[in-house]
């Protein structure tokens, strides 16, 4: 299983933008083969600061929805109102049993 986090800061005022822009691209991303799940979230301390945290099978998955429209539009949609590049970070999860 992959994990993806993306952390992005929104600049002052714009936080709800990307919350609606991430709505789309949520629930197209739920609906692609091998998503396991697609959430975002937003900081505790800090109202400006979101993450989505993504779920995917194999890697492989990962890169058909990196091509994707829904995962390219927000990426141009949101672009001009984060307040710095996102901050995306991809690991391998292995379960660990007991």
């Amino acid at each position: 299983m992959i994990m993806v986090t993306a952390k992005m800061t929104a600049k002052p005022g714009e936080r709800n933008n990307i919350i609606l822009k991430a709505k789309d691209l949520i629930e197209s991303s739920r609906s692609e083969s091998g998503c396991i799940s697609y959430n975002l979230y937003t900081s505790t301390e800090d109202d400006d600061v979101l993450m989505m945290l993504e779920q995917w099978k194999n890697q492989d998955v990962l890169d058909s929805h990196l091509k994707t429209e829904h995962f390219k539009a927000f990426g141009a949609a949101v672009e001009d109102i984060l307040a710095r590049e996102l901050d995306i970070n991809v690991y391998s999860v292995d379960q660990i049993n007991d």
